[in-house]
């Protein structure tokens, strides 16, 4: 859908394990030469976990373009087997058959022999088991009689488990803690930290032909790593709904409300994971359908911009003042002043920037408008100030923030706000969503009305 807008020859971010885009980063490199040397070398039984969505799937199929053409692979994709079916299922992966009147113990010679037919082949057989923390306490066990398969020189099967860390639970329990000894490597999938995420992203969109400047804002990366929890899956879902948001918005940069928009849309799905984001894309769909048409009207707002749109004008931006929410141009020429608080990779913030970014947002607002406001500070705290504004810079980032100077009995105040919402159940999905560190000033929602009043 945003393909063509961004200038892609593919999805960048499909959920489906295409190994065309596997990411070496985060250690997954070294992790698959680590567990293919213990395959290869025949050691015991090997231990695979990561969290949901961590990248096991796409590890098992790089591991298979890996592994020696002498190997062998079973895939065990149904670890909920009683332990009676398990030799059973790896038979018919092998090729045998078996009737209704077969016996377990006739069943595990059959396969025996078979091993040992291919071991005199110079093959070998590897059986990969997903999900393993379904299994079943007896069919754990099951699994250390099947390790006992063997040759005086050579293990006849070895194990690979791929589970969730229930597993390692489960492995504690006393009743299998003769197979949990004889796990030789244990390996886990660590989340990406938040440079691991940026190359991430790079890495795929390069993958689709994308050959321009980054289209992830900072800001909007601090969010991806946070909301995803640095697990691959999550990310490439976030990442995908959060470019959508920005097509409808005709950005051409991920800023960090187009990955709030996308990680509100995410939440409504609690499987987490959404082949087609319908909610997101008619939500986003309409905005752009309204704004397009509303964009030439006269009074729609800065660029066309309306009230409820979280995308405003550049903080760089430097248009003459002109009206101030509770404080005339004199008073205000005298506590706003162009003297840098920020200072950002490269955009020089200042509280005359924000504050003139406020008032054309709240001249082009029209109707009930809803936003939280997170801080009210005096005016002469620059220590302050500087210190609250860079935290939102690097947690949330600056397109949303909005800066209302007030008066309150003849002292001035800054009244801080993020977002503007049409609704006010909009409002309470953002403030729900907002970090720890706005949540502790106990931010609250309100009508910008009460600001234009006090003009």
């Amino acid at each position: 859908m945003y393909s063509q807008f961004y200038g892609l020859q593919a999805a960048p971010f499909g959920i489906t394990p295409d190994t065309s885009f596997f990411y070496s980063g985060g250690e997954r490199e070294a992790l698959i030469s680590a567990i293919a040397y213990g395959v290869s070398h025949g050691d015991g039984i090997i231990k695979v976990v990561g969290e949901v969505g961590s990248g096991k799937t796409m590890l098992s199929r790089m591991l298979t373009r890996q592994l020696p053409d002498n190997i062998k692979l079973v895939f065990l994709l149904n670890p909920s087997l009683q332990a009676d079916d398990l030799i059973f299922a790896i038979g018919h992966e092998l090729g045998l058959q078996f009737d209704s009147t077969c016996s377990k113990s006739y069943a595990l010679q059959q396969v025996q022999n078979k091993l040992l037919t291919m071991h005199g082949a110079q093959q070998r057989v590897v059986v990969f088991i997903d999900e393993a923390q379904c299994m079943p306490l007896e069919t754990l066990e099951e699994l250390r009689l099947l390790s006992n398969l063997e040759t005086e020189t050579d293990k006849l099967l070895q194990l690979v488990l791929f589970g969730q860390p229930e597993l390692d639970e489960h492995l504690s329990h006393t009743s299998v803690r003769q197979i949990k000894e004889r796990i030789i490597h244990s390996f886990y999938l660590k989340p990406f930290t938040r440079d691991e995420v940026r190359e991430y992203l790079l890495f795929r969109l390069h993958k689709a032909g994308y050959n321009g400047t980054a289209i992830f804002t900072p800001p909007a990366l601090k969010l991806l790593t946070r909301f995803s929890s640095g697990l691959p899956r999550k990310l490439t879902i976030l990442a995908d709904k959060s470019l959508l948001a920005a097509f409808a918005a005709q950005s051409k940069t991920v800023k960090a409300s187009h990955v709030r928009l996308a990680a509100n849309d995410s939440s409504q799905d609690q499987s987490g994971v959404s082949k087609k984001p319908m909610a997101l894309i008619a939500i986003l769909l309409t905005s752009l359908i309204i704004g397009a048409v509303f964009y030439n009207l006269p009074g729609s707002g800065v660029n066309g911009q309306k009230a409820t749109d979280t995308a405003m004008t550049p903080i760089d931006e430097k248009p003459l003042i002109t009206e101030t929410s509770g404080v005339n141009n004199q008073s205000l020429a005298q506590v706003i002043t162009e003297q840098p608080i920020l200072d950002l990779a490269d955009t020089v913030v200042t509280l005359e920037t924000l504050t003139q970014k406020t008032q054309r947002w709240m001249a082009s607002s029209s109707g009930v408008v809803y936003t939280i406001q997170i801080l009210s500070a005096d005016i002469g705290d620059d220590d302050f100030i500087e210190y609250f504004l860079s935290n939102v810079a690097q947690h949330i980032g600056l397109d949303e923030l909005y800066v209302h100077p007030v008066r309150v009995d003849e002292k001035m105040f800054l009244a801080m706000t993020l977002g503007g919402f049409a609704t006010h159940n909009q409002a309470v999905d953002y403030l729900n969503s907002l970090p720890d560190f706005i949540l502790r000033y106990q931010p609250y929602i309100k009508n910008i009305a009460s600001f234009k009043r006090l003009d």
